[in-house]
């Protein structure tokens, strides 16, 4: 739930934009002095502006907010007076990325809004600057996972099928090394989250790429989501159903002729 500083801020920010757009949402964040408040803010401007359930919401301007949130939180990691506030806000910076590649991504079960090339390109650079920062600040394999897969995402919508191939391929591997010795490292129902999905994403894109065990490898994954859905409950019912979700949605836009386990 939005806390009431939150909601304060919201009708600020969107004061601002209709005055002037983006820049005078910049113009605004930018005049409050306080870095940790105007981190915050950013982060309030990039949640909601961002927003999936908003079918007209403006991804320029996102991008044009969000870019300059990370730019001046880089800005204050620069000047930081010690090693361990430097990296937090280089890791703030990095969630700020990995938000704004996600929210540009056409992934997202019911999201219809209308992205261009360009949104995607935007999508892949914020996506490759998780990257590298993931693996500068030292974070797990899963986390790293997870900024390959989004890379792997944006690559596939401006069709470059080798590089997703290549972005999920090291997604399922590092999500498979987080977990491994667990047993939740296979595709079976019950398995890591990150494993199913970003084996079920590398299956499509083999599948796109002609490889005849693409669509087996999909469709095993969409199958052991629904297998862990049927056995599980709470979070991780909500998550097995929303994995599976989000493949067959992927599916259909990247391959049409995908029929088996449209539920």
């Amino acid at each position: 739930m939005a806390t009431d500083l939150e909601e304060r801020h919201w009708e600020e920010l969107k004061a601002a934009m209709v005055r002037g757009g983006a820049p005078e949402v910049i113009r605004f964040i930018d005049s409050i002095e306080d870095g940790e408040t105007r981190r915050t803010v950013y982060a309030i401007a990039q949640k909601r502006f961002g927003n999936r359930k908003d079918t007209d919401r403006n991804f320029d301007a996102l991008i044009d907010i969000v870019t300059e949130g990370i730019g001046d939180t880089l800005q204050q990691a620069l000047v930081a007076e010690d090693g361990e506030e430097a990296w937090k806000l280089t890791d703030f910076a990095n969630r700020l990325s990995y938000n704004l590649s996600a929210d540009l991504a056409e992934c997202w079960p019911g999201d219809d809004a209308p992205r261009e090339r360009h949104h995607f390109e935007a999508g892949l650079r914020a996506a490759e600057d998780c990257i590298r920062w993931r693996r500068e600040l030292g974070k797990p394999p899963d986390r790293r996972a997870m900024a390959y897969w989004i890379a792997g995402m944006h690559q596939l919508s401006l069709a470059n099928l080798h590089e997703a191939r290549g972005a999920f391929e090291t997604a399922s591997g590092l999500a498979r090394l987080a977990v491994l010795g667990t047993g939740r490292d296979e595709i079976k129902a019950g398995s890591d989250f990150g494993v199913l999905l970003y084996a079920g994403y590398l299956g499509i894109v083999r599948a796109m790429l002609g490889e005849s065990e693409g669509r087996a490898q999909y469709e095993a994954a969409c199958e052991a989501f629904d297998a862990t859905a049927a056995k599980a409950e709470g979070e991780e019912k909500e998550d097995a159903v929303f994995g599976a979700e989000q493949l067959r949605w992927v599916a259909r836009k990247f391959l049409p002729e995908t029929a088996n386990s449209q539920h």
